[in-house]
């Protein structure tokens, strides 16, 4: 793996990995959980994510298992962190930014991955469902072990976050298909802010009007 890919790798999935952790604490404290109790959902969400994208994708760019200490640094600073976010007084906008923009960033990555596995073409919209159905599905996981309600049932805007981070990703790849490493961590980067931009207007609405935002 030369240094180019290896930065693309530290750029792009140890932030899915870290925020996917962070909410999976937060939520699992902000719910009364033990630390304990919330560093395993931590662990197991972000976990979830990398064995579903390996599973689903088979692509060889995992950073899991090429420096698995450092992934699992991850998730446990990620655990951590989230954990004693919950007690703050801002931990419900702490939350809702650090886990939208993990399963929008997630679901861009999902794309990626299936690209540069090929078994997936530019053209295939295809790809953008399958990983709008992983980041769907480790949600879920994550609310089940929270003990909470599915978020995807309370919030459309939730699911289409993720289906839209999905085909921008897809939708930039079409037009520079042989971009660099760098060129293509941006392109994730911005297809994940900019649903989760999106959403922070949409909430914003929402608590002027005087609905629960959260």
């Amino acid at each position: 793996m030369n240094a180019l890919w290896l930065l693309f790798l530290l750029g792009s999935e140890l932030p899915v990995v870290f925020l996917l952790a962070f909410a999976a604490a937060c939520r699992a404290g902000m719910g009364g959980s033990r630390r304990g109790a919330a560093l395993l959902a931590a662990v197991l969400t972000s976990l979830a994510a990398e064995v579903l994208r390996h599973l689903l994708l088979r692509s060889g760019q995992y950073l899991f298992f090429v420096h698995p200490q450092e992934v699992l640094a991850c998730m446990l600073a990620g655990g951590l962190l989230g954990y004693a976010a919950s007690r703050g007084r801002r931990a419900a906008t702490v939350l809702m930014l650090t886990d939208t923009l993990g399963v929008f960033l997630f679901s861009a990555l999902m794309v990626h991955s299936g690209l540069a596995s090929g078994l997936y073409a530019p053209q295939d919209v295809g790809l953008a469902l399958l990983a709008w159905l992983a980041a769907c599905l480790t949600v879920l996981l994550r609310d089940t072990l929270n003990a909470d309600s599915p978020r995807l049932m309370e919030e459309q805007v939730y699911a289409t976050g993720m289906a839209l981070a999905a085909l921008l990703l897809l939708a930039a790849r079409l037009h520079w298909p042989a971009a660099g490493p760098g060129w293509q961590l941006g392109m994730l980067w911005g297809a994940a802010l900019l649903p989760l931009l999106l959403r922070c207007v949409w909430l914003l609405r929402q608590g002027r009007r005087g609905l629960p935002s959260w």
